[in-house]
């Protein structure tokens, strides 16, 4: 065996197809190679241009001496980016970016896709030379597959000055340095919904959320286009935000500002500094936690890694599609971020790099999945760590850190959110339609919340830096969550040694048991006094047989009738109870403030609302005595919830109110079966009656009517004064709000009432005169 020397590898024309059309193979992704080229160059400015049988794209970026040219450009797969960084030249654009959006060499063969000719015309920074213009015709690639790929001519030549289409004039005269790349003799046309669906996704290669500006601005000129996007511009010039930008072909391609949804949602926001990981959680503009623990992922630890998912509910499902133009499903789901740049097609309509929907279909009522988020995921590191796929549309290629990163996306990211929002939100229905706290603000709201953040830290690594004071805090000891929540509240104050709300969860609970006591005492005496009078009756009624009559109205009767003893007893069993508890309350409030010279208003209102609730059941309680023929010592009843207000409206709200105050009612519900409290029901419909009179009004109006899935929708609206000026229209329910002499408890008892039934209520914005409100109460309401 003879030994000839070294051999080496022979390259033919042929390896132009194989990096080009047969590598990228979708035009769009062949753009974005273009584009990131112009990010990695510096440029904070590119203008892409679409003309007859001609695609532009220019930049301000750093720009081509004629030796990067022939020894980097022309250097097959060579990447000035992996071996040339120097240290001090990389520049600081949108975040800290340490590394580029594309490091393979083999980005300049996209051209190839576009088009069969390419000319590329460069001037470096800081160079006042001539313009270096270097073209290059791909067909002569493919006349001999066996010629050799350095034998196939590039022409060069020098000019003055960047030559670009007269639309781009403007660009052209501030164009000191940069390249601009002409694609000529194009494979494909593009017409005008080629050009818009390449402008959506474009807005979602650069920043989708907004929330941080990176100054990279990307320009679409097309003339052709320009009178179609006159014309809807004059379509719509009386709209307040005239055409949606989506469909307007020119101008700068706006990323979406995701912000619009911040105070609109719930999402989750998870970063990795270098030891820790922090995750901080926000439900429509309220910070519920901010916590930190050790950091897992090794691998991440220097990637400046960060997560923001958004929980879409139905409210922010309709907010994102008037703002974008499309539903958030066709939009995407979560994006991948390498280096500042979308790593395609990763939360595409259809992709599941995440897993997310592999995951969905194992528990579709307990799990989130990507009909339900959208979000953004920066990570940032060199090609040993997160590498592009080769075909760039394939994602990154699998290594120890991308394993970490789907790891994290998925247990700390995903899982986090859903541990909120599937106790908290879907436990609520309703709160599926809302874009504010208001569900949340109620009593059976604030103890999901706060079991939620309980649950979390119910761990010896994690550390709670921030929760919500206005919703993890101490509930109404009326409410069937009191003893509940205080458990959760307990394991959070232990958690950040807060020796203050330990404090007041000691006394929560001593007054609590109090409250306990004295009722079963006053429940044994009413109980005992009930069933002696009872049996007087049956001995005194034995001759008498019983008649049962059904009627037509199945909770009230149509007249009075004789007050008997039972109902008297009936009346007086509950009306004891309540002042019993009435008594109790200030018992307590003397107890804990016998030693005080001064007791903060806080404290005063909210023993004088827990008195004033319990206060509001007398007085329904001594209504129903005369016209219930159900027995309220049972205290909840399963009925017809919408023919139960309809007739309490019409046959007690009307005969005990005002005669200056005309009460109308209408029913078109179908009926709703629910179990609940009357006297909570009682004290909607009696509340929002005073307050009508309060307000001067001469006519209340409720209508009762069916909504989506079966709901209850009740509109309310008088024609009183309305809501003073100056009144914070956010504010009207909480405890204790207002801008007149009332007590601001009205509506907040109403609140409070309607979230024990799984309910909510709103302004109705639609009303112009008095005040308008909606409540809504699912049709699988809160059951007791």
């Amino acid at each position: 065996m003879s030994d000839k020397g070294n051999l080496h590898f022979d390259v033919s024309t042929g390896l132009k197809r194989v990096l080009g059309r047969e590598l990228i193979t979708d035009d769009e992704v062949a753009i974005f190679e273009l584009v990131k080229n112009s990010f990695d160059a510096g440029a904070d400015n590119v203008h892409l241009y679409f003309g007859d049988d001609m695609i532009v794209i220019a930049d301000n970026g750093s720009g081509m001496s004629y030796e990067d040219l022939t020894d980097k450009w022309l250097f097959v797969a060579y990447s000035s980016k992996r071996s040339d960084r120097p240290e001090g030249d990389f520049r600081n654009i949108a975040a800290e970016r340490r590394h580029y959006a594309g490091s393979k060499g083999i980005g300049r063969f996209s051209s190839d896709r576009l088009g069969s000719e390419v000319i590329i015309q460069s001037r470096p920074r800081g160079s006042a030379s001539a313009v270096h213009r270097l073209a290059v015709d791909w067909e002569l690639f493919e006349k001999d597959a066996k010629e050799h790929f350095e034998k196939v001519p590039v022409r060069y030549a020098e000019q003055n000055a960047f030559q670009l289409p007269h639309e781009l004039s403007e660009f052209e005269s501030i164009l000191k340095h940069g390249t601009v790349v002409s694609i000529h003799q194009l494979r494909r046309s593009w017409p005008r919904q080629r050009i818009l669906d390449l402008k959506a996704s474009i807005a979602k290669l650069i920043n989708p959320f907004g929330e941080e500006t990176d100054g990279f601005g990307i320009h679409i000129i097309a003339p052709s286009e320009a009178a179609e996007d006159k014309r809807l511009v004059d379509l719509h010039a009386k709209e307040v935000d005239g055409p949606l930008p989506k469909d307007l072909v020119n101008g700068q391609v706006g990323n979406f500002i995701f912000a619009t949804l911040q105070d609109k949602t719930t999402f989750i926001r998870v970063t990795i500094d270098g030891n820790e990981l922090h995750t901080a959680l926000t439900d429509r503009g309220e910070i519920i936690y901010r916590i930190a623990e050790p950091n897992p992922y090794q691998h991440l630890s220097t990637a400046d890694f960060r997560c923001e998912i958004y929980y879409l509910n139905q409210s922010a499902k309709v907010t994102f599609a008037r703002r974008v133009g499309l539903p958030s499903v066709q939009f995407g789901s979560v994006f991948l971020f390498r280096n500042n740049f979308r790593v395609y097609p990763i939360g595409e309509d259809g992709d599941d790099w995440f897993g997310f929907s592999r995951r969905k279909q194992q528990g579709y009522a307990r799990f989130l999945g990507t009909r339900e988020i959208i979000g953004r995921v920066d990570v940032s590191g060199s090609d040993e760590d997160f590498q592009e796929a080769s075909s760039r549309n394939q994602g990154l290629i699998e290594t120890p850190a991308v394993e970490q990163l789907q790891k994290a996306v998925m247990e700390h990211c995903l899982k986090r959110l859903e541990k909120y929002v599937v106790p908290v939100s879907w436990a609520d229905k309703p709160d599926a339609n809302t874009d504010d706290l208001s569900r949340l603000m109620t009593d059976p709201g604030r103890a999901r919340v706060t079991a939620a953040v309980a649950n979390l830290v119910d761990n010896k690594k994690v550390r709670l830096i921030e929760y919500s004071k206005r919703l993890v805090d101490l509930i109404n000891e009326r409410s069937r969550d009191f003893e509940t929540s205080l458990v959760s509240l307990r394991a959070i104050a232990e958690k950040t040694d807060d020796t203050d709300m330990l404090a007041r969860l000691d006394s929560a609970e001593r007054r609590f048991d109090d409250l306990k006591k004295s009722e079963a005492d006053a429940r044994r005496v009413a109980d005992t006094a009930m069933a002696a009078a009872e049996a007087a009756n049956v001995r005194a009624e034995t001759a008498e047989a019983e008649v049962e009559t059904e009627r037509r109205r199945a909770h009230f009767i149509e007249s009075f009738v004789k007050v008997d003893s039972a109902t008297i007893l009936n009346l007086h069993h509950q009306v004891t109870i309540y002042a019993v508890d009435i008594a109790q309350q200030i018992e307590n409030f003397l107890i804990e403030t016998a030693d005080e010279t001064s007791i903060p208003r806080d404290t005063v209102l909210k023993t004088l609302e827990q008195m004033a609730y319990l206060n509001r059941k007398v007085m329904s309680v001594t209504k129903f005595a005369a016209k219930a023929n159900f027995k309220l010592d049972s205290e909840k009843i399963e009925t017809d919830l919408a023919a139960f207000i309809y007739d309490y409206i019409e046959q007690i709200a009307r005969t005990t109110g005002s005669a200056r105050l005309q009460i109308t009612a209408e029913n078109t519900h179908p009926g709703m079966k629910l179990r609940f409290n009357p006297i909570d029901a009682s004290i909607i419909v009696d509340n929002l009656v005073s307050n009508a009179r309060k307000a001067r009004a001469s006519r209340i109006q409720f209508v009762l009517k069916q909504e989506s899935k079966g709901g209850l929708t009740i509109l309310v609206s008088d024609n009183g004064r309305g809501l003073a000026s100056g009144t914070n229209r956010s504010r009207i329910f909480e405890m204790g709000y207002t801008t007149t002499l009332g007590s601001g408890l009205g509506l907040y008892h109403i609140r409070q009432a309607l979230g024990e039934m799984g309910g909510s209520i709103e302004l109705d914005e639609e009303v112009e005169k008095g005040l308008g409100l909606v409540i809504k109460i699912a049709a699988k309401g809160r059951k007791a």
